[in-house]
């Protein structure tokens, strides 16, 4: 039990970044009907952006925070306003669109930051020892904020969810886009800040993780992105917080599968994963849905 403690805690960057990027997946599936699948490459964008401006400003990597978070914002907004929103109506028309802009964004990247990989700095350096049930534990203070930071981001946006004029209009988007918009409510809006938001959590989840693992390349966040998606629907799609919570669960089956087999670890977690979603199809905190007819 000792190990698996420890290896969650040493993994704490990890889950923020996985439950960052998992809400920025809840919000756009909730408000799109449609699964963001550039949400990983998005972010890594912003990341890069905010190692260039370190790298070739020698801005503070606390400033570059910011404009990694503003650029990948502004990429969502573009990427909804400009691109979803005109390509096609149908969930899986705007799929195919966001594994297309995979492609662009993927090729875009090295040509516009260059081939070679960059270089991330930490926030804060050493560790913190701790005693737990009797158990001792160590972690680091980068992860500690990694995963301060991503509670308060996330709970943020709950709060706004559920107590502003701006998650009313979220709320009612993603419970019937066409009942909201005879309201007055701005779907469109609603939609395309969605999707910023989205993307700029994703952004946030990236520059935690390159704080902590100190290397910025195009594919560093091809395993975040699948294990949101299975977060995703481990959580079950039918609430915001239900992803979210399924991003802290997962990193605790695969600390625990990893002490019965590091090379077998990932499957046994999706077979684990794949049990759950026999016995219960809307995942652990949906519901079944029911139709009138």
């Amino acid at each position: 039990m000792q190990s698996i403690i420890q290896i969650f805690f040493s993994n704490l960057y990890l889950v923020a970044a996985m439950a960052l990027t998992t809400m920025g997946i809840a919000l756009t599936f909730k408000t799109a009907r449609s699964v963001n699948f550039a949400q990983a490459i998005t972010a890594t964008a912003g990341v890069y952006t905010a190692a260039a401006v370190v790298a070739k400003t020698g801005a503070s990597p606390w400033i570059a925070l910011f404009i990694g978070i503003g650029v990948c914002f502004l990429i969502g907004l573009f990427f909804d306003a400009v691109i979803i929103r005109h390509t096609s109506s149908t969930a899986v028309g705007r799929i195919m669109v966001t594994l297309g802009l995979i492609i662009i964004v993927t090729a875009l990247i090295p040509i516009v930051f260059g081939m070679i990989p960059y270089e991330y700095f930490r926030y804060f350096s050493g560790n913190v020892d701790f005693t737990l049930f009797g158990m001792a534990f160590t972690v680091t203070k980068n992860s500690l904020f990694s995963i301060s930071v991503a509670a308060v981001v996330i709970g943020g946006i709950f709060s706004a969810l559920y107590f502003t004029k701006w998650g009313l209009g979220i709320r009612a988007t993603a419970s019937n886009k066409n009942v909201a918009a005879m309201m007055g409510i701005n779907t469109h809006r609603m939609t395309a800040l969605s999707w910023a938001i989205s993307s700029a959590c994703g952004g946030l989840g990236a520059i935690l993780y390159a704080s902590q693992t100190s290397i910025v390349d195009v594919g560093m966040l091809g395993s975040v992105q699948i294990s949101s998606l299975l977060s995703f629907v481990l959580g079950g799609d039918l609430t915001f917080y239900g992803p979210v919570i399924g991003s802290v669960i997962i990193p605790i089956i695969r600390s625990g599968a990893a002490l019965i087999s590091g090379v077998w670890s990932p499957v046994i977690l999706y077979v684990i994963i794949l049990l759950v979603i026999l016995v219960r199809p809307q995942g652990l905190f949906g519901k079944s849905a029911r139709k009138k007819v």
